[in-house]
């Protein structure tokens, strides 16, 4: 019998910086400019987390929380329809 639990692994939201559990969060990936949702937690890229919450959606797009972390001009209108993507898969 183990002593003790391993901790969950903790990650950064991208729109609130609260660390979350990562399995609350929505991954994303980006690999040679292109944003996909991360359903398996393995795709290759750079990988940063999103809460599935309204208000840091919200608040991720009108921040420009991806241009941030993708590190180019991310359209609105390709930002929501990935999460949407995200959010219709979970």
């Amino acid at each position: 019998m183990r002593r003790h639990q391993t901790p969950k692994p903790m990650r950064r939201c991208i729109a609130c910086r609260k660390s979350v559990p990562q399995d609350e969060l929505i991954r994303f990936t980006v690999n040679d400019g292109v944003i996909r949702a991360d359903d398996s937690v393995r795709a290759d890229g750079r990988g940063f987390y999103l809460c599935r919450d309204t208000g840091c959606i919200e608040s991720a797009v009108k921040r420009k929380a991806f241009n941030r972390v993708c590190k180019r001009n991310v359209g609105e209108e390709e930002i929501r329809t990935v999460i949407e993507q995200a959010l219709n898969n979970n």
